[in-house]
């Protein structure tokens, strides 16, 4: 048995929903890394999953023991405008060539198997944010082309990937040479789109307030 993608779609939309109900803070890289752990300890059990909030093994988020094989995770929350997802990664500081940068990112994606990322979205329209969890692999962030330094145009603030290579990204200098992707929805398929979840505005956090009210607290 591998990781099963549909059980943990049916669970993750449950506690979205449950997540949004009590807070009004979007679900961002922290929230979303607990609502996997939850989520698949219920699924594998507390003992067949690994997470540690205050300590990263760089790349790798969360491990979950499946049928004696260990499934590693990177978990990231990202935020959708206009068709593109922005996600951020690795900060680069330590690392003096472009070479040695794409160096560490190849061999940080080779540690990890898939992504669990986060989308979220404002949809002023209907007044909603909306959610999209999407499970892709390692290979998907950093496929070859985008590895190989001829790809790559240095500029004032720091490497930009040269276009038509799938997505954007760049390594900016001031951020303490952080690695950010833009990406166009398209760029992953229907399959990799596990859920998608639409919570309106006004109802973000409405559970907090009516607990205190059946708690009759004075």
């Amino acid at each position: 048995m591998s990781f099963d993608d549909k059980k943990f779609s049916n669970i993750i939309k449950k506690l979205i929903e449950f997540k949004s109900d009590i807070t009004r803070i979007p679900i961002k890289d922290a929230s979303w890394e607990e609502l996997i752990w939850a989520t698949l300890v219920f699924m594998y059990g507390d003992n067949n999953v690994e997470w540690d909030s205050q300590s990263h093994e760089k790349s790798v988020d969360i491990k979950a023991r499946i049928n004696n094989t260990v499934s590693k995770i990177s978990a990231k929350g990202g935020v959708i405008k206009e068709g593109l997802l922005t996600v951020s990664s690795y900060r680069l500081t330590t690392f003096n060539t472009l070479k040695d940068k794409l160096d560490f990112i190849k061999n940080q994606h080779k540690n990890f198997d898939f992504y669990l990322i986060c989308t979220r979205e404002i949809n002023e329209t209907n007044k909603t944010l909306n959610y999209l969890v999407i499970k892709t692999p390692a290979t998907k962030l950093a496929p070859s082309v985008m590895l190989n330094t001829k790809n790559w145009k240095k500029t004032k603030s720091g490497y930009e990937l040269k276009e038509g290579l799938g997505f954007d990204a760049k390594i900016v200098f001031k951020m303490s040479n952080q690695l950010w992707y833009s990406i166009p929805f398209g760029y992953f398929s229907n399959k990799e789109k596990l859920i998608s979840v639409s919570i309106p505005i006004k109802e973000l956090g409405e559970g907090l307030i009516e607990f205190l009210k059946s708690s009759k607290l004075k």
